[in-house]
């Protein structure tokens, strides 16, 4: 008989191999090395695996938890990722009863949002959807020096160094929408490289400095293949720095592309890459609503600015969809799903899913701004 239950610390080293043996080769990290908040034995292990009579772990889900700031709010969201079933245990039910059991203890432990790294059937199963919309552009070499060239910005741009810790961390935190990282934290993440480990590239990190002082960075990863590319995996600061930064990492590295994903909100950057061509896309994975009645109250110091003095409130109905109201009574529309999350986050490929037309009293309100999710805090 399966168990199904959260690891102990002394269980993780095989959770560390089950996921390896998924998602690693022999030439690439081991994926206790790049997810430290999930693997390594300082970290609260919050994951969970199926356990065979004998004790043999055949299924695990990795879980993290983040608190993500959008201007003065704070939601406290879950992220599920590292997700792997061993071959003679497939096919079992184990993953769909995992994933019940991290929706129950994110539920529990006051997250409103889980993000989950996929998008295949086992998540939207479970009330998990696509979401968000951001601009993905491609910068080649030539608009990479005509940015350079037409750029007014003269601050010096060089590779970081250890002691640029501090002013990298506080630039992060400077943005109004993001992942909210101590010092610490922001190091073992910047140290960890995981998504430069995935995209099979090596991780190179670029500051602007003026007068002494850190004020922008981008974190890149860089192929190395014969004909190199690159890829926008971080990054903080001034936008025409920022910009900047990316087309100094085309000419520096060589590169014949760098892909940019900027979230739908950032208009300052995607100003200064207006004459870049690019295309709409998702974020990765999909999010699934744990409470909505938490996230409305996570939510409420920006919502406040955004409804007004009527407020919001979003309840599960018996039926399993929602329903969203001012808390005066006006405007109720009852939401599917994925209505919902269309509704609140957006998305570029649900174009063909139509909102109800009582939905619409609430565009002024919705979408809410979120970070990019496949950046340092990938999970």
């Amino acid at each position: 008989m399966v168990q199904i239950r959260r690891l102990t610390g002394a269980e993780m080293q095989e959770a560390v191999r089950l996921s390896d043996a998924t998602f690693r080769d022999g030439d690439q990290l081991s994926m206790g090395q790049l997810f430290p908040f999930l693997f390594s034995d300082a970290a609260m292990h919050l994951s969970y695996g199926a356990f065979e009579e004998d004790g043999k772990l055949v299924s695990f889900m990795g879980v993290a938890l983040w608190t993500i700031r959008i201007g003065e709010a704070a939601l406290r969201v879950a992220s599920l990722g590292s997700v792997c079933t061993d071959p003679s245990a497939r096919g079992k039910g184990y993953a769909s009863r995992l994933l019940e059991e991290v929706q129950s203890f994110t539920r529990q432990a006051g997250a409103s949002l889980l993000l989950v790294s996929g998008d295949r059937s086992l998540y939207t199963r479970a009330g998990c959807a696509l979401f968000g919309r951001l601009k993905r552009y491609r910068m080649n070499e030539w608009q990479a020096e005509s940015l350079l060239d037409n750029s007014d910005v003269n601050n010096e741009i060089r590779e970081m160094r250890p002691e640029d810790l501090f002013a990298m961390q506080e630039a992060a935190e400077s943005r109004e929408i993001r992942y909210q990282l101590g010092i610490n934290e922001f190091g073992t993440l910047l140290k960890a490289e995981a998504m430069a480990s995935v995209y099979r590239m090596s991780q190179r990190v670029l500051v602007q400095e003026s007068c002494d002082r850190i004020s922008s960075f981008a974190i890149i990863g860089v192929s190395t293949e014969a004909n190199p590319s690159g890829a926008v995996l971080e990054y903080a600061g001034d936008s025409a720095e920022v910009a900047r930064l990316f087309a100094d990492a085309v000419s520096r590295y060589g590169l014949q592309s760098l892909e940019i994903p900027v979230p739908w909100h950032e208009k300052a950057i995607q100003a200064q890459l207006s004459a870049i061509p690019s295309s709409l896309d998702g974020q990765p994975g999909t999010v699934c609503i744990l409470n909505g009645e938490a996230l409305i109250d996570q939510l409420s110091p920006w919502l406040s600015q955004q409804a007004g003095p009527n407020g919001l409130q979003l309840n599960r109905k018996e039926n399993g969809s929602w329903q969203l109201a001012e808390l005066t009574g006006g405007n109720p529309v009852d939401l599917s799903e994925v209505e919902l999350i269309k509704l609140i986050f957006d998305h570029a490929g649900t174009e063909e899913v139509p909102l109800p037309s009582a939905a619409q009293a609430y565009k002024e309100v919705f979408p809410i701004p979120f970070p990019y999710t496949a950046g340092l805090c990938f999970i």
